[in-house]
This record gives C-alpha cells, structure tokens and sequence, in this order.
C-alpha cells in the first residue's frame, strides 16, 4: 500500500507542476516587435528588433531613432537603459531599431560570418576571426547602402521616425563601420556612439579614410561619442585617441566628439556602461538628476 500512496502522490505533484508550467508565460518586453527583412542589396536576410515608446499609438509625434548592431546583445540592454532614462525625463521618448542574423544569437560560426561581411569597409584576407571568415569581408558599402536605402525608408514608412533624427551605435566591429558611415557618409545619422571600434583592420584603413575625406571637403555635421576600455589591447586606446586627435585638428564646428576611456574594463565589458553615457552624451542631456523618493515613492 506504502509503495501505491508514494506513486500517486508523486503523481498528483507531477500533475500539479505540469499545470502550472503549462500556466506560466514567457517574459516579453513591452511594445516590441520583430520584422523579417530581406535586403536585395545585400542579399542576406535580417531580422529587426523593434522597440516603441509606450503612447506612440496616440501622442502623434514623431520619435528619434536609434539603429543598433549586434542585436542580440545589444537590443535588451539598450532598451532597458532607455526605458529607465526616458522614464525618470533624462532621455527623449525614441524608438530603438537593432538589427540581428537569424540564427546568431544560439550559433557563434554565424555571428561572426555575418558582422565580418557586413561591418568591414574594404575585403582583407587576414585578421579578425581568421582567414575563413575575412573571405567574405569587404561588405560595408553594401551594408551602408541597405541602411541607407532600404531600411531607414522602411523604418521612417511605418513607424512615426523624425526624419534625420537618427543614431547610430555599434561596437567593435560595429564600431569600425560607424567609424566608416562617420567619415563616408555622415549625413546618414546625426548622432553616433563608437565603441571600442576595430580601427587596426586592415593596417588602419579608417585613417586613411579620414584623410581622403578631409582633402575631399567632407565634413561631417553630426554629434559623436567615442568609448574604449582601459584594459583592452593599448593599440585600441592609443588608436581611438589618434583618430579623435585628427578629426579635431579639422577645425570643424559642426562635428562634436567627446571621447571617454573607462577604467578597469576590457573589450567585452566597456559596452553597457559606454552606450549608457553615451546615448545621454549625443542626446545633449546632463549626468541624470539625483531624486529623492517622497511619499514612499522611489525614483
């Protein structure tokens, strides 16, 4: 008898655990959404991750916009950074577009297949991830191109976007190619956040770019913030420092860069605390005001 009642107790909690999983529901953030994109451009297809400020249905305004690389680290903690800001009036209501690789949030081979193709300016045969993946580098024109012409115009057609009122925040890799949007066609976004961007690729192209662009008259009109860590490789410091040096030796009023190296972090911590200073940076809002919670109220 022992050995029945044990069976149907078992039973009966396994029967009670299976209905409350069955009840419980996944954590979904709030006024999200995912597009599928294909680019004919580029020939690859996307995936959008899509955050809109809570009233955009009713406010009838229209909303900055910041685009993201490396979506699937970088849309969940932007989001979040930027809830909290715009919540406590620190940050402007936005809306936040990043942009993933179907398959490269579980699969690391397509993570770096992808960012290798699409952030790089130019082909280089050695570098980065290793030669089987720089086979396919050289594709940041075409990445540029698709923003510019395909998914910007999408993004600005069905979704209340202030048209050039856009931002652009990439890290590493993502880094390097804002580094090359800023220097090749700045236009494209107002404001930028470079981290820790890869300017040793391909023997520092992106200071000869910055110098083909001042002797061709470019001069970028846009609100920049440039972040490294102090415990990376000293060539990235010592290379964002270079590049932030000659941009304003040019002399050009309308481009504004602040620089930020941050101590005791490497090259894969630098970015949630850089893209947090740095979307208050290019968005002209002072160090967050200190509240005091009254009535039982916390900020």
């Amino acid at each position: 008898m022992r050995h029945i009642a044990t069976i149907l107790v078992a039973s009966i909690v396994i029967a009670c655990l299976a209905v409350a999983y069955a009840a419980a529901k996944p954590y979904t953030i709030p006024n999200t959404d995912v597009r599928e994109f294909h680019s004919k451009l580029t020939g690859a297809d996307y995936q959008l991750f899509i955050s809109l400020p809570s009233d955009y249905r009713t406010s009838g305004k229209m909303y900055p916009v910041v685009y993201m690389l490396d979506a699937d680290y970088s849309f969940a903690l932007v989001r979040n950074v930027v809830q909290h800001f715009v919540e406590r009036e620190d940050l402007p209501p936005m809306i936040l577009v990043a942009i993933a690789y179907p398959g490269a949030a579980t699969n690391r081979e397509t993570y770096k297949l992808n960012r290798t193709r699409d952030y790089t300016p130019v082909f280089a045969p050695d570098g980065g991830y290793g030669a089987e993946y720089q086979k396919v580098s050289g594709g940041g024109a075409k990445f540029r191109a698709f923003m510019a012409t395909e998914l910007i115009p999408f993004i600005e057609k069905h979704f209340p976007a202030q048209p050039g009122d856009r931002a652009l925040v990439g890290h590493s890799y993502g880094g390097l190619f804002g580094t090359y949007v800023l220097l090749t066609e700045p236009a494209l976004f107002k404001r930028y956040i470079i981290v820790s961007p890869s300017l040793w690729y391909s023997n520092r192209i992106a200071f000869a770019m910055e110098e083909e662009a001042a002797q061709s008259g470019i001069r970028p009109d846009a609100r920049v913030f440039f972040a490294v860590g102090a415990l990376e490789n000293s060539i990235m410091a010592d290379d964002l420092t270079a590049l932030v040096k000659t941009l304003r030796t040019r002399n050009n009023p309308r481009l504004r860069t602040d620089m930020q190296i941050y101590g005791g972090e490497r090259h894969n911590s630098v970015f949630p605390g850089a893209v947090t200073r740095g979307l208050l940076t290019v968005f002209d809002r002072p160090e967050p005001r200190h509240s005091t919670p009254q009535s039982g109220r916390a900020p």
